[in-house]
């Protein structure tokens, strides 16, 4: 089984995708999802690729993938044929390093690729269990192979564009290297969307990947990202973000990555370390154009010391065969002195000996220090090595500790907002009442000088089609919530996913229409639903919240406060009325004079330690809006409001 969870839009175990049954996730990106299914008919195992960009669709309860609005359908699409294309190209590719694909089909509105499955690992995770750096026969094992497929691929007109550990399986019965997850259709996706974020891998992706024509792009693209690779096995750390690099070196200062000739000397060939560091060059000019020049540049280096080892090993053969020829000729010459030449010959060569017998002792010593010296080399190296893996060991932990403190207080916030649930009706007509007097007609508002309308019990804002004001728009988000509870919308606004309605004045002269008459009845019918939401908004607040903040001991304060509040009769009540009223408070455009008065300010703002907490939230909360008027832009003439909210902080106490 996978020790993964799968992701919230993958296909459910055991699902059918024609002759195929999804066993579990193998893995998931911003692009799709990678299944382990079984072949019924060939009873095998394959892998299965989903196209399921995350950022563009989103999966319907009968398994169907569709786009998130009208808007993405096009792009969606248009990708959906590039995945397509990838898969045909894929398909022509017979080599043994590069993932073997076995068919691809339509289904659930989008498509699959089917792979041969293969036992083994990942090179990321190969790394992560060894803990040490590669070695250099390690490396000229994993290189001649993938360069060879990496060639085949620029030879046929195409890039891979996504060269990372990740994305290069170790067989588990050799250890040969297989290239997977092409990047081609994502980046052509990328281009299309500027929804689509997860087109380039920081630290593997050279900078003219970063530009949207990929005019710029070629076999030297492909050999950064293999040099980057190669940088991360022999250091342990990726290299340095392209853009870092580029906006370092813009302002005149030394480019932030150290080379691989500093980083490995004396451990690896040097012509080794600088021919992996001319492929991480910035300018593409700089690196070699094509993998048939680098790989005469990183493979020279092993031709050399095989030249060097095979020169050592003749001088010493040579050597030997001299020492061998002193002993089994040095008896017939002795022997001739004795009887033709006397003994001051005799005595002459005799003397000779202790020399040679010298010389052969010193070159025995020099040998033996030679292999002392080497040994302490490999020591130092083991030692670098483990101490890169005890420092990769101790950010580990360090991230699981935080990790579980923070899932320890996300499970304690959790119990405290449950209890909030069982009350959602009651605490959703008080909200309703603090928004609009409780009043049908307050389920639809649009007020003078705002650019959006305010719906439902928390006036949840929906802007026009186009605009983006400075405040965080909710009330798509709660349409969606309420579709995967079950909610029925009207037809109309299934299909609607901007505000029909373009300024106030329209939406004004349609307050009796039919879609505003259907609007006020949806939002009447479903208050505790629209709780549910709030409450889900709170629950997501706190984490999102504290990881704003730089320092554990603001973190500390902040998660105190919060904690506070909650254990007060009217806390979760206050909390879920104000992240609603004011937002979270983490959102950059919700500033004046780069001060917020969301609920991360109020939390900042509280400074007491007594039981009644939220007599001390609703001092912080009025001071913290005091604060935006004095702030405000005077047209906005926002003093008018201050009574209306003073008023609903009172409710709190």
């Amino acid at each position: 089984m996978s020790d993964t969870i799968p992701p919230h839009n993958a296909l459910p175990m055991g699902h059918q995708l024609q002759e195929y049954i999804i066993q579990f996730v193998l893995g998931d990106g911003g692009f799709g999802i990678t299944y382990l299914a079984k072949d019924t008919q060939l009873n095998a195992l394959v892998a299965i690729k989903e196209y399921l960009p995350n950022e563009l669709a989103v999966r319907e309860s009968n398994y169907t993938v569709q786009a998130k609005s009208e808007q993405q359908t096009k792009v969606f699409k248009w990708g959906l044929d590039r995945f397509l294309e990838e898969a045909r190209i894929l398909a022509q590719f017979k080599h043994p390093n590069i993932v073997r694909v076995l068919r691809f089909f339509k289904a659930h509105n989008t498509a699959y690729i089917v792979m041969e499955y293969e036992q083994g690992q990942s090179l990321a995770d190969a790394v992560d269990q060894k803990g040490t750096a590669a070695t250099q026969a390690e490396l000229m094992a994993l290189l001649p192979p993938l360069l060879d497929a990496l060639e085949t691929v620029h030879n046929a007109g195409y890039l891979h564009r996504d060269i990372k550990p990740d994305n290069i399986y170790l067989r588990e019965e050799d250890n040969s290297p297989v290239l997977l997850d092409f990047g081609a259709a994502r980046f052509d996706v990328g281009r299309r969307s500027r929804s689509v974020t997860s087109i380039v891998t920081p630290g593997y992706a050279p900078f003219e990947q970063y530009e949207n024509d990929g005019s710029q792009q070629g076999a030297w693209t492909d050999i950064y990202a293999l040099g980057a690779v190669l940088y991360y096995l022999i250091w342990g750390i990726k290299p340095v973000a392209a853009t870092k690099r580029i906006s370092v070196t813009m302002r005149g200062k030394p480019d932030p990555l150290t080379p691989l000739v500093e980083i490995g000397k004396g451990k690896y060939a040097d012509s080794f370390l600088q021919s992996i560091d001319l492929a991480l060059k910035i300018k593409q000019e700089d690196r070699p154009q094509n993998v048939s020049v680098w790989r005469t540049q990183l493979l020279l280096f092993s031709e050399a010391n095989v030249s060097s080892s095979t020169s050592q090993k003749m001088s010493k053969k040579r050597e030997k065969a001299g020492f061998q020829f002193k002993w089994y000729y040095g008896a017939a010459i002795l022997l001739g002195l004795v009887v033709i030449g006397g003994g001051y010959s005799l005595f002459k060569y005799l003397e000779k000996q202790p020399d040679e017998q010298s010389r052969h002792k010193t070159t025995a010593s020099n040998d033996y220090l030679e292999i002392q010296r080497q040994q302490i080399d490999v020591e130092k190296r083991r030692l670098d090595v483990a101490r890169v893996a005890a420092a990769r060991e101790a950010e580990r932990l360090e991230q699981n500790l935080a990790q579980a403190r923070e899932v320890r207080e996300a499970e304690k916030q959790r119990q405290y907002i449950q209890i909030a649930q069982r009350d959602a009706a009651e605490i959703g007509r008080k909200i309703w009442k603090n928004e609009s007097s409780g009043k049908i007609s307050g389920f639809t508002v649009w007020n003078k000088q705002e650019q959006f309308a305010s719906l439902g019990i928390g006036h949840f804002i929906w802007y026009p089609q186009g605009d983006e004001g400075p405040f965080t728009e909710t009330f798509p988000d709660l349409l969606k919530f309420m579709q995967k509870q079950g909610i029925i919308l009207p037809d109309w606004l299934q299909k609607t996913p901007n505000c029909p309605w373009n300024i106030r004045q329209e939406f004004m002269a349609r307050q009796q229409s039919e879609k505003m008459i259907s609007l006020r009845t949806l939002m009447k019918n479903t208050v505790p639903v629209q709780v549910q939401f709030m409450i889900r908004r709170l629950e997501l607040a706190l984490p999102k919240i504290l990881e704003t903040l730089p320092t554990e001991t603001q973190r500390k304060h902040v998660r105190k406060q919060f904690h506070r509040v909650t254990q007060t009769p009217k806390g979760i009540y206050a909390l879920l009325d104000y992240v609603h009223f004011k937002g979270e408070g983490i959102s950059p455009t919700e500033r004046y004079q780069d001060q917020g008065w969301g609920l991360l300010q109020v939390l900042e703002q509280m400074l007491g330690d007594s039981a009644n907490a939220t007599e001390d939230f609703v001092d912080a909360a009025e001071f913290v809006l005091k604060r935006r008027i004095q702030n405000s832009p005077p047209e906005r003439n926002e003093i008018r409001w201050l009574q209306g909210w003073i008023n609903r902080l009172n409710t709190y106490k």
